[in-house]
């Protein structure tokens, strides 16, 4: 997601704390008033705010599948159309729900933020809700006389992102209204090979979303976008092989249940293929986030390849047959196959007997 003009408006802090032996709730220390930080503790917030929820893989618009009575939603809904006085009182419910979704003694206490403000032009009114977990942690100093070594406890919202997560509920017309409103979630276990454990808590139990239910469409819409990106790349006919065989890796046996683009692109695409690869699918409106990977449409596609030389002949193979080597094709010249001339011609190797012919 991308955040520009981020405008903070409140912030009120309150505490929650990890289960007892009892598996009982412990009662959240609320906060007393509304925060107020310098200008430099601000740019640092929204520069935390900003860099999680651009973090293609790691958040992620999900879908909102409770929004009634009791919910984070109507919460979200009242905190925005509220006094001062009324937003510290009522941000306390934001604290109560997630200790209440903390069922499990393994999920930390830690800080929970709970602000409101603007984004985007024409603006966008969003109430932002962060669990950040504390840290310990040592500062050096100097004064006048020496250099001075601090410890330091109960830091939080440090660059590291494994220790808090946001939700970012926005409404672009009428606060009151829940149909409009829209989730967007960072933790950095969502791309996780499960998404059972510690973010389920926060975007399902917590803030009562799901993951989007459009992978399949946008699975089968990256796989022949970027098929159809490498098809027209100037490259040689060994590299468009090469990707190939990457995307259909990439698609196909990748275990993580989302994906970016980018990831694609950094793991597979030559350096100056990258920035024309992003602009040819901001061009065809395919999402810059992370989306759900989903092959279940896709069938045969990626059980077979289907490889075309000319107009009247085609092979087929399955992707494992090429990635280790049992099908080999080659290009080049015909001179380097035992012909003549310049005119390009493919040889294929198959190391297997023929079985059967239609």
């Amino acid at each position: 997601m991308l955040i520009e003009n981020l405008q903070i408006g409140r912030i009120v802090m309150h505490e929650i704390f990890r289960r007892g032996e009892d598996r009982q709730k412990v009662t959240p220390t609320y906060g007393t008033e509304l925060e107020r930080l310098s200008e430099m503790a601000l740019a640092q917030f929204r520069a935390r705010i900003t860099d999680a929820l651009s973090a293609q893989s790691k958040s992620m618009e999900m879908r909102i599948v409770r929004e009634g009575q009791g919910s984070v939603v109507e919460a979200a809904g009242n905190l925005l159309a509220s006094t001062d006085e009324e937003f510290l009182d009522r941000s306390k419910v934001i604290a109560d729900l997630l200790a209440d979704a903390q069922m499990a003694r393994s999920y930390p206490g830690g800080m929970v933020l709970v602000f409101d403000g603007t984004f985007g032009a024409p603006e966008n009114p969003f109430l932002g809700i962060i669990k950040a977990e504390t840290q310990s942690g040592f500062r050096r100093s100097k004064n006048a006389e020496a250099v001075i070594t601090e410890f330091l406890e109960n830091i939080f919202l440090t660059p590291a992102t494994r220790l808090f997560k946001v939700g970012f509920l926005v409404h672009p017309d009428a606060p009151q209204e829940d149909e409009s409103w829209r989730a967007f979630v960072f933790d950095s276990n969502i791309t996780a090979s499960h998404r059972e454990g510690a973010a389920q808590y926060f975007y399902e139990a917590f803030l009562g979303c799901t993951f989007p239910e459009n992978g399949k469409y946008e699975t089968v819409k990256f796989f022949d976008l970027t098929r159809e990106f490498v098809r027209q790349a100037q490259i040689s006919p060994e590299a468009k092989r090469d990707l190939g065989d990457a995307l259909y890796t990439f698609v196909k046996t990748e275990q993580s249940p989302t994906f970016t683009s980018q990831e694609f692109s950094e793991s597979y695409l030559p350096v100056e293929l990258r920035d024309p690869f992003a602009r040819f699918l901001e061009a065809k409106q395919f999402p810059n986030r992370a989306v759900v990977r989903d092959t279940s449409d896709m069938g045969a596609r990626l059980r077979r390849r289907r490889f075309k030389f000319g107009t009247d002949i085609e092979l087929t193979a399955s992707p494992q047959a090429i990635q280790d080597r049992t099908a080999v094709i080659e290009e080049g010249p015909a001179t380097d196959f035992g012909g003549e001339g310049d005119e390009m011609w493919t040889r294929i190797t198959i190391r297997r007997p023929m079985t059967d012919q239609t």
